[in-house]
């Protein structure tokens, strides 16, 4: 068995920010019925843990390697909580999915003698992991609906596919109500990660999919830009201005990079309550919610209707401004400008838009954590 040297595992990129996520996790069938043998191995969030074990450990051309994570590596990369790796590992372990290596207990390793892996596997991209920020608008995908991504991801990737939501349900053995719900998720209009190109009368009809690959493609080189500026972040000596009174100067790289992604997270989630709030409000209103409802359900089969050139297109075009002018004038009557319905109202800061790390590296002067340690101290 070839096996690589261990390597410092502190983010993604050691895997090009994908994590593969093997298809017989999620549980077996008999490939002459199609009848599932066996169910999924753990939670949805205890397989993205063994999933990114079984990504370090096996590398392209037959090679093996150790994923030397630690516990708040693990959850800050795969954005879990402590005790769903800790089940994770435990699980692992006691079913004979993941060995260590002899005298370490943080060397992990997916052991593929003992347990077949077909080679296929489901592509659970690092910012899928995270809140997805996609012009202004905040999309949250719980561990399921990540994995529901994912199938996606893998399965509809390159051309257009036919899945039902029982499909998908069945092959992630997963309930239909979670599955529709990430299906209503990734295809909602305003982020549109995945397209719905005809839709199936119920849950057993089938839909046809395929990713945004557009859209895909520019998150993963986001990603790949955002661990980048924190690596240059890193290199850098007191960047950003001294520091102010009351700051706390990290002492690690992982401290600082801890800091960017906490205090990143509040203002995600400060955004998103302020948002919910003036929503809340704006919902009261009994046009606004009927206009802003039939918007939703017009847009989809406007859409369609472009992509086929239907004979219905000037119709459906004119219920779309109809309604919109309704909803403006909803909002107007509350005093509501159209502007509050967007993220990007609830920025604090209007230089790196809640970012906190420029694309050079350096650290917003609104970041009141601290600049990372200075070289020599990391």
């Amino acid at each position: 068995m070839n096996t690589t040297a261990a390597v410092e595992q502190l983010n993604t990129s050691a895997v090009d920010y994908t994590y593969r996520m093997p298809v017989e996790l999620f549980g077996t069938f008999n490939k002459g019925t199609g009848k599932r043998t066996a169910h999924k191995i753990a939670a949805y969030g205890q397989i993205k843990v063994i999933s990114d074990i079984y990504t370090f450990s096996v590398r392209r051309g037959g090679m093996r390697s150790f994923c030397t994570r630690t516990l708040e590596l693990f959850k800050r990369d795969l954005n879990v909580s402590e005790s769903t790796v800790r089940r994770a590992l435990k699980i692992g372990a006691a079913d004979g999915y993941i060995t260590c290596e002899e005298g370490r207990k943080d060397a992990y390793q997916f052991d593929t003698e003992n347990n077949y892996t077909s080679g296929g596997h489901y592509k659970l991209e690092a910012w899928m992991t995270r809140p997805i920020i996609i012009e202004d608008n905040i999309l949250t995908l719980t561990n399921a609906e990540q994995s529901v991504a994912a199938f996606f991801n893998s399965e509809c990737n390159r051309a257009p596919q036919e899945y039902s939501a029982n499909d998908i349900a069945e092959t992630l053995d997963m309930s239909v109500p979670t599955v529709q719900k990430a299906i209503d998720k990734l295809t909602d209009e305003k982020f549109r990660l995945v397209y719905r190109l005809s839709v199936g009368k119920n849950q057993y009809r089938k839909s046809k999919y395929i990713i945004n690959r557009t859209l895909f493609r520019a998150l993963n080189r986001e990603e790949a830009k955002k661990q980048k500026a924190i690596e240059k972040a890193l290199a850098k000596k007191n960047v950003g201005g001294k520091q102010s009174e009351g700051q706390t100067q990290p002492q690690t790289s992982l401290d600082f990079e801890e800091a960017v992604q906490t205090e990143y997270r509040e203002r995600v989630n400060r955004r998103a309550e302020a948002l919910k709030k003036t929503l809340a409000r704006a919902l009261t209103d009994m046009e606004f919610r009927t206009s802003e409802e039939a918007l939703k359900q017009l847009l989809p089969r406007l859409e369609f209707a472009r992509l086929r050139k239907m004979p219905n297109l000037s119709k459906l075009q004119q219920e779309m401004d109809d309604y919109t002018k309704r909803r403006k004038a909803a909002l107007k009557r509350l005093k509501i400008d159209e502007a509050e319905l967007s993220e990007s109202f609830y920025v604090l800061c209007p230089k790196c838009r809640d970012t906190l790390i420029f694309p050079n590296g350096a650290v917003c002067n609104c970041f009141a954590r601290g600049a990372p340690p200075p070289d020599g101290e990391l």
